[in-house]
């Protein structure tokens, strides 16, 4: 009789031992937020034209096809880019050197039901080539006053950023 009730209890133990995979989720999931917190970049722009009520997506580098995309309820009227002086801008949505902008407002694209199909964002995009600019300027989250500090980089023609490689309106390259 005492065998069976250590091995219950070994039983026991070994599964109240065990790691809850939904915990065990959520704790990843937290711990990736956290990084992705730490690890949000400065980007610091300049389009064209004022493209800031403008939903922007990625294309790839071929300018051939979109490769990311937000849902509507990812976005809010937060997720417009902050003005900065000279016209540039602080992007708040997550752009690269390949973005686009759509012929949809933030305020249209977030009434959406679902997000548009590729063929019908292909058929609105605004302008393939939009940036005249653009900087990475480390983490988001180096910044106590945002504005004026990006303000201030700005004035001093960027010090300690990466300017990004863009290829504007008409140029092609030669292979």
């Amino acid at each position: 009789m005492k065998i069976k009730w250590l091995i219950v209890v070994c039983v026991l133990l070994v599964v109240a031992c065990k790691p809850n995979k939904q915990i065990a989720a959520k704790m990843e999931i937290s711990a990736n937020a956290t990084r992705s917190l730490v690890n949000k970049p400065t980007v610091v722009y300049k389009t064209t034209k004022d493209f800031s009520d403008f939903v922007p997506v990625i294309m790839n580098a071929e300018r051939t096809k979109i490769v990311s995309y937000p849902a509507p309820t990812d976005l809010s009227l937060n997720s417009k880019p902050t003005k900065l002086k000279n016209d540039y801008l602080l992007d708040n949505r997550g752009i690269s050197e390949n973005v686009v902008f759509l012929n949809y407002t933030y305020e249209a694209y977030i009434n959406l039901k679902i997000a548009p199909s590729f063929v019908e964002m292909q058929k609105n995009i605004l302008e393939k080539y939009p940036l005249k600019e653009m900087f990475l300027c480390g983490s988001r989250y180096r910044f106590k006053e945002e504005v004026n500090e990006l303000n201030a980089l700005i004035d001093a023609g960027f010090p300690g950023c990466k300017k990004m490689d863009i290829v504007p309106l008409g140029v092609t390259l030669d292979m």
